[in-house]
């Protein structure tokens, strides 16, 4: 049954009665980042950190780029025969091209002719150092400065361009060191740090190498070097699969905007100047791929135009043989005019089926049968034949004489007018063949780039703050989920299976107070650091006032008696609430005692005006001391104090099971009417279970924000087992805007020096 008490309690809190565990809003969100505050602003400020370190170590990339144009109409398969047949024009899809430029076909030329395969970069430079005095002391084409004279390292504008370097294939992935020396001289040295080769500017140095197969032949050629003598550069060649993979994550293909058959190329890479000439060379490699892929086709439908000339030429003397010969035989001069219109029809559709089908015989030999432009062929011979079967329905209605004469006329006319395209046609692929021109070409050349494309300095330290602030967030989420700490008093109720009786709000005082009781610790104290006594009004102690009234309800038919304050943790505030406790009863003109039972961290002389060490608590329960010798009046009323001791014992918890603990509590309810017990906290040590088996009263002190519901439920579970039965809870630590809790404190617990 609760508690009437509990009611305004939960109410002060601002816990809805029917909010449940849970319950996840906006709010909760943001009081688990306010508990956690200097957690979150630390993983913060470490992501924003992080992203400041890459920005100074991160080593450049820059990025050239290339504009190339892709013209899409195609000719036909026989060139100029598709003024003929205008369906034959292909739009080639943009997307095959960028697959062309990715190509084995385009990347293998562009990496022979850059000598992408090997891999170079300076050996004696100074980490991290090294690089950002580099970045910013290089001057243009030059050497940077050695500080303090340390020219034994290299300090930024070193380059190394090699025309040629073939190391054997077992040594791939292997780095060799190429030596400065003076005179723009060079030596090389193998893995094993053995001199191969030395030579000089655009001197091709074949050399030998010892491997685990036995000796392999090498060569090296220099283009470029710049360094002062001793700086070294390892050379590692890789296989030309791996460099064509590694150069095709270094590039991007795209079309600018969809359907401008505008392509960008872009290729990023640490060297400006091999940026820029690899996009060239990609650009170059792929032009030329075009032209030989065009070139290809007039040579091919050359080739077959060549096969069908003969017997074109065959069946036009024929046909105009068989003509003649039927002018003689019938002594026929002219036709009617609506034969000739009827011939011209017949002509006319008779030669575009003609063609059609030589372009239909060309484009499945480069085609498969279900390619689109064969089933647009096919469609059109279909259509011509329909029309081709409509005229000769109407010549069949001529006279006999007129129909074998039509269909004679008609093959001289197509055989003439196909044969003279075709002799056109054959001349015109020999020129294309001779001087072929791609449908692409190069609109913009890449330059080398003059600043790094990465990394870009707003977008990363921007980066660094919005994923800190969301890394942070989701850190102090998780950490206030695995804490699990109580936020209101309706979860310590329900947790810790006790009503509460007081709700102990944040005060601002008691920071104030306690910073005097710091302030005093290397000094004797002159004055009590009660907040209840400094500050009498303040909303904390007013909830402790609370506190005494329900106490009279809890203890009826007792005019006092022993109360014993615990905690499940350290940290929770039970010596606060103890000691200002015994002044708001001692306030009423009760006589009270404080007997501070911590004797493992002892806490209640740093509240009270002690001149020097006395006797106390464990002189007490050891005999060294009597209860009227230990106990000190303090410079409030009614209120006495038996301090921890003047020396805090080795084996607390055998003391206290002694029955001198007992005896004394008894003997001090003969002389005070109430005795508020501050004891060590229950979870670390087993000190509070057996102080509270002597105990009239035992209430124990959670903190917002700072015990979690394992923690109050197994220190009521330890409690309940011991047969200790707890009264009440106070709630203490709670702030009444809800906002900027504390975070939580482990189970370690341990003696102060």
């Amino acid at each position: 049954m609760k508690s009437e008490s509990t009611l305004p309690n939960m109410l002060v809190n601002g816990a809805a009665p029917g909010q449940t565990d849970d319950d996840v809003s906006l709010l909760t969100l943001w009081h688990n980042v306010q508990s956690h505050r200097r957690l979150f602003w630390g993983v913060a400020a470490g992501v924003v950190a992080l992203a400041v370190a890459y920005l100074i170590v991160a080593a450049p990339v820059y990025k050239a780029d290339a504009l190339i144009q892709v013209d899409e109409q195609q000719g036909s398969a026989l060139g100029a025969l598709s003024d003929v047949a205008s369906a034959l024009s292909l739009n080639k899809p943009i997307d095959g091209e960028l697959d062309i430029l990715s190509s084995r076909a385009v990347l293998e030329p562009a990496i022979d002719a850059t000598q992408a395969r090997t891999t170079i970069f300076v050996a004696n430079r100074v980490p991290l150092l090294g690089r950002l005095y580099g970045r910013y002391k290089t001057p243009p084409n030059g050497l940077a400065d050695a500080p303090l004279g340390l020219t034994g390292f290299a300090w930024g504008g070193e380059r190394l361009v090699v025309a040629a370097f073939d190391t054997p294939r077992v040594l791939y992935g292997e780095k060799f060191r190429l030596r400065v020396q003076p005179g723009n001289r060079w030596t090389l040295e193998d893995p094993d740090g053995a001199i191969v080769a030395s030579g000089g500017l655009h001197e091709r140095v074949k050399f030998v190498v010892q491997t685990d197969f036995g000796p392999a032949p090498g060569v090296i050629e220099i283009r470029e070097l710049r360094g002062r003598p001793g700086t070294s550069f390892k050379l590692v060649e890789a296989s030309l699969q791996d460099t064509i993979e590694a150069m095709r994550k270094r590039m991007t293909v795209q079309e600018t905007t969809k359907g401008s058959s505008m392509i960008q190329l872009s290729v990023k890479n640490s060297d400006p100047a091999l940026a820029a000439a690899f996009a060239n060379e990609v650009a170059h490699a792929y032009v030329a791929l075009n032209i030989k892929h065009r070139a290809e086709q007039s040579r091919l439908s050359l080739e077959f135009l060549n096969r069908k000339l003969p017997a074109f030429r065959d069946e036009l003397a024929q046909s105009e043989d068989r003509l003649n010969a039927f002018r003689i035989r019938t002594k026929t001069i002219d036709i009617e005019q609506q034969t000739e219109a009827l011939l011209t029809r017949a002509v006319d559709l008779t030669k575009q089926k003609t063609l059609i089908d030589l372009n239909l015989q060309a484009t499945r030999e480069q085609f498969r049968p279900g390619h689109p432009a064969v089933q647009t062929l096919e469609a059109q011979d279909a259509a011509l034949q329909s029309a081709l079967h409509d005229v000769e329905k109407q010549v069949q209605a001529l006279p006999s004489t007129q129909q074998d004469y039509l269909r004679l006329a008609r093959n001289v006319a197509v055989d003439t007018q196909l044969y003279t395209a075709l002799v056109a046609n054959a001349q015109q692929l020999e020129v294309a063949e001779a001087g072929t021109t791609g449908n692409v070409s190069v609109i913009d050349f890449a330059v080398r780039p003059d600043s790094a494309a990465w990394p870009r300095v707003p977008l990363v330290l921007a980066g660094g703050v919005l994923g800190g602030l969301f890394l942070a967030f989701v850190v102090t989420q998780a950490v206030a989920a695995l804490h699990d700490a109580l936020r209101s008093p309706l979860d310590v109720e329900r947790v810790g299976q006790a009503p509460i009786f007081a709700v102990v709000p944040v005060s601002t005082a008691e920071q104030q107070v306690a910073k005097l009781r710091r302030g005093a610790a290397d000094r004797a104290r002159q004055e009590t650091a009660l907040l209840a006594s400094r500050s009498p009004s303040d909303p904390s102690i007013e909830a402790l006032r609370s506190l005494r009234a329900a106490l009279r309800f809890s203890m009826v038919g007792k005019a006092g008696g022993s109360i014993l304050f615990t905690g499940p943790t350290e940290g929770v505030g039970k010596t606060f609430v103890a000691l200002n406790f015994a002044y708001v009863l001692a306030l009423k003109g009760l006589r009270v005692l404080i007997v501070d039972a911590d004797l493992r961290r002892a806490g209640a002389r740093r509240y009270f005006a002690m001149e020097r060490a006395y006797a106390g608590f464990a002189n007490v329960l050891s005999g060294d001391a009597t209860l009227d010798e230990a106990v000190i009046p303090t410079d409030l009323r009614g209120l006495d104090l038996l301090p921890a001791g003047s020396a805090l014992p080795p084996n607390p918890g055998e003391l206290l099971e002694r029955p001198a603990f007992a005896a004394m509590l008894k003997d001090a309810a003969t002389r005070y009417d109430y005795v508020v017990v501050d004891s060590p906290p229950v979870l670390p040590v087993s000190d509070a279970i057996t102080l509270a088996q002597a105990c009239d009263a035992t209430f124990v002190v959670s903190r917002a924000e700072t015990t979690n519901r394992h923690q109050l439920a197994e220190t009521m579970t330890r409690l309940n087992q011991s047969g200790v039965r707890v009264t009440g809870q106070v709630f203490n630590g709670v702030q009444t805007t809800r906002y900027g809790y504390g975070y939580g404190y482990g189970y370690r617990y341990q003696a102060q020096a």
